[in-house]
């Protein structure tokens, strides 16, 4: 390696020493692998990835190679899935500034939920009352048709408009209770879930999480699909994978999981976002990394693509 080192260095000077390589020097890799210097790059290698040296030999500036279709595809589907990120957390903000504003514990809660199911059992029991006298109504109208029936008499169309008012009513009384009883599930799932969810704010940095910009994405990108009903313990062990691969996390909902932002070339930050679809849902794993020329090469190396590979193997 240091024979390699000082081989480039060498050539560097010789070059650089030269008048005629006054302006700038392109350091870039052909197919073969050999590495080449110029002041100026041949028409048939501009596409590749080059470097711009200064007079020491050292990396200022690196210009990208030209993008294939496919990588200028697979760059707008990594934009759409941040809008889709930012979209989602600026929603959930939204929900979690509410959620702080309303509770200070997850005792006051717990008080709010009592007082609630409270109020609905009361709605329940008022409900339950008027159902047995309507249905005593509804019997009573029809023991008197069947009595007609029972004499050989035509039934009056006074009782049977009393029939069908009486039963129009308790049938709507039992629309209410079943309501009622979906208003108490419901209430009871949702103040759950804000338990849960100011658990998990108490627990997380306080400083507002934001979408990396500032980061360079890296072109492999993980997705899963699933039913609705397997998302969530799906979800749960894309969570567990990540944290096993190293990750820290720093921001958690149910829709949008942010680690850490990479500081070092070798560092990579990951982003986990369950996305609804018609009659499924996609779970996506996107990997971002410092915006250098080290940050760049960790985003596309080997490990980088085993990682993906092995997120897209998971299974509820």
């Amino acid at each position: 390696m240091h024979k390699k080192t000082l081989l480039i260095s060498t050539i560097i000077l010789i070059i650089t020493s030269n008048p005629a390589f006054a302006g700038k020097l392109y350091k870039w890799v052909d197919a073969n692998g050999k590495i080449s210097f110029s002041d100026k790059v041949p028409p048939e290698e501009s596409r590749r990835e080059r470097e711009e040296l200064n007079e020491k030999g050292r990396t200022i500036v690196v210009k990208e190679a030209a993008k294939t279709p496919e990588q200028i595809q697979q760059l707008k589907k990594i934009s759409d899935l941040q809008n889709k990120q930012t979209k989602i957390l600026e929603r959930q903000l939204t929900l979690d500034s509410a959620l702080l504003k309303t509770f200070r514990t997850e005792e006051d809660i717990d008080a709010l939920i009592k007082s609630k199911v409270d109020m609905v059992d009361s709605h329940l029991s008022i409900a339950a009352g008027q159902s047995e006298t309507l249905k005593k109504q509804l019997i009573l109208h029809q023991k008197a048709a069947a009595n007609f029936e029972r004499s050989g008499k035509k039934i009056p169309e006074k009782n049977l408009k009393n029939i069908a008012s009486a039963k129009k009513q308790y049938d709507d009384n039992q629309q209410e209770i079943a309501a009622f009883k979906r208003q108490k599930k419901e209430l009871k799932e949702q103040l759950m879930k804000d338990k849960s969810r100011l658990s998990v704010l108490k627990s997380q940095s306080t400083e507002t999480p934001i979408i990396n910009t500032e980061t360079t994405p890296s072109l492999f990108l993980g997705e899963l699909n699933c039913h609705q009903s397997m998302c969530d313990q799906l979800w749960e062990k894309a969570t567990s994978f990540i944290t096993e691969a190293g990750a820290i996390i720093t921001y958690r909902s149910d829709k949008l999981i942010l680690t850490k932002t990479p500081k070092l070339s070798k560092d990579r930050g990951l982003s986990l976002t369950k996305i609804k679809n018609q009659h499924d849902e996609s779970i996506f794993l996107d990997i971002r990394c410092v915006d250098s020329k080290g940050g760049k090469a960790t985003c596309k190396n080997t490990q980088t693509a085993q990682l993906i590979e092995k997120f897209n193997q998971l299974t509820p």
